[in-house]
């Protein structure tokens, strides 16, 4: 033999202060046994040998990848299929959630917001769909998942046009705000972004729109999920002067950079997509949550 061939799926969690590549389980599948071994040797000069979990073969561990990350979709798919719901019903859904949680078997919670992005969650359940027609099986299930993911930036731009119709602005001509550009929390990773569509789709619907975000600087057309051909934007500079100057400020990304009581002081209107002013208590009234 010339070599030996093994799979091990990527378990990064961009962001992550606490979980890591030397203390994050590895799942490993060879070819064969000796593949396999080899492999969770080569993993065990970085991580704990007793953090390598062996599966029956790479065919394992890739659908092991699949698994967690189409869980993931489905059940954030559930959650913002219910806020949206809880808008209907008049009810808070993060109250809702918080409740929830605090069930201590049984629940795991999850957060709606603006949609899903990354390299891994929007896309890994596609791939399952994709692989599972070769076997005559339909995915209808996570296929349903991954469409209401999608649609979260467009319902997001709804609520945001309902809020500022509720103060008399038509969302056309509204000078709005996106704080945070990246696909999550504190990474400047603009991969699948929802919050660079929503920025899309307002500028579509005729607002003229800006954003910031401390972790990316600038947007490229065709890099960064901006459509080929519009000009590149750069990250306004956070001030209160801005911030006085906006129709909304919409609170896509919650950066830990960001002092949302400040926001909220300075801005008329905050529509809050990740319950980023839960624990307000000045200013509640110039706040709309997803």
């Amino acid at each position: 033999r010339d070599f030996f061939l093994a799979f091990s799926p990527e378990r990064i969690d961009p962001g992550n202060k606490v979980f890591g590549a030397r203390n994050t389980p590895k799942v490993v599948g060879g070819v064969t046994a000796a593949d396999a071994e080899r492999a969770a040797a080569l993993f065990g000069l970085i991580i704990d040998p007793k953090q390598i979990h062996i599966v029956s073969g790479p065919r394992a561990a890739e659908m092991c990848k699949l698994l967690e990350n189409t869980f993931r979709s489905v059940n954030i798919a559930l959650v913002n299929e219910l806020a949206k719901l809880c808008d209907r019903m008049g009810l808070d859904i993060w109250e809702v959630i918080e409740a929830a949680a605090t069930k201590p078997f049984g629940f795991m919670p999850f957060s709606p917001g603006v949609g899903v992005g990354g390299h891994c969650i929007p896309v890994d359940p596609y791939f399952l769909s994709w692989k599972a027609r070769e076997y005559n099986f339909y995915t209808k299930f996570i296929e349903l998942a991954a469409e209401v993911n999608q649609s979260m930036p467009y319902y997001t731009v709804h609520r945001l046009a309902r809020a500022l119709n509720e103060k008399g602005k038509p969302l056309k001509g509204a000078r709005i705000l996106v704080l945070g550009a990246a696909f999550k929390r504190d990474i400047d990773d603009c991969r699948n972004s929802p919050a660079v569509e929503v920025l899309n789709i307002l500028a579509q619907s005729g607002a003229a729109v800006c954003y910031n975000d401390p972790h990316v600087p600038k947007l490229t057309p065709g890099e960064h999920g901006l459509p080929p051909g519009l000009p590149a934007l750069d990250s306004k500079p956070l001030t209160a002067e801005l911030l006085a100057a906006m129709d909304c400020v919409l609170i896509a990304v919650r950066h830990s950079a960001y002092d949302v009581p400040w926001v909220v002081r300075h801005s008329r209107l905050v529509f809050d997509a990740q319950n980023a002013t839960r624990h307000l208590r000045e200013g509640r009234e110039k706040v709309v949550r997803l």
